[in-house]
């Protein structure tokens, strides 16, 4: 039986440290990508992890945010680490605006982790719709009569 460090299911600053460097450790996201994906300086960052320098609260937020999109991805991947450092890692195919999969990433032609780097806290939003409409479909995509489900075709 594993045991489940206490800072995974805790939301104090210290916490936030402690996830931040598990991150590090296991899913090779470095301050290089934290600086990037909260929009702020390296240098800060860093300061802020050994202690040193603050974060604003809606950055300490932004934090919490993803560390709980983090837990989603890691459910999602059977708490299996390496399949979740791959899926950051790996570059979706590039996708039809036209007629996009229901299931498709919303970083086409490119990776989780640019993406997340890109649009920083705007992309929390669409990494999360994204694991959740495996498991609920799509909530937001408007249904299309000509995709009616079989058991009401007559």
């Amino acid at each position: 039986m594993t045991s489940i460090p206490d800072f995974f299911q805790d939301e104090s600053e210290g916490a936030l440290r402690c996830q931040v460097e598990w991150q590090t450790k296991h899913l090779a996201l470095g301050d290089g990508f934290f600086a990037k994906f909260l929009r702020e300086d390296t240098r800060i960052f860093c300061g802020w992890r050994k202690d040193t320098d603050a974060l604003t609260e809606a950055k300490l937020n932004v934090l919490r945010d993803w560390w709980q999109t983090v837990l989603h991805l890691l459910s999602f991947q059977n708490f299996d680490e390496e399949k979740v450092r791959l899926l950051l890692q790996q570059v979706a195919p590039t996708v039809s605006k036209a007629d996009p999969s229901l299931f498709a990433p919303p970083w086409s032609a490119s990776s989780m982790k640019d993406f997340l780097e890109s649009y920083g806290p705007d992309a929390i939003q669409d990494v999360n719709r994204w694991v959740g409409s495996f498991r609920f479909g799509d909530p937001y995509r408007p249904s299309r009569k000509d995709n009616a489900c079989l058991s009401t075709q007559t």
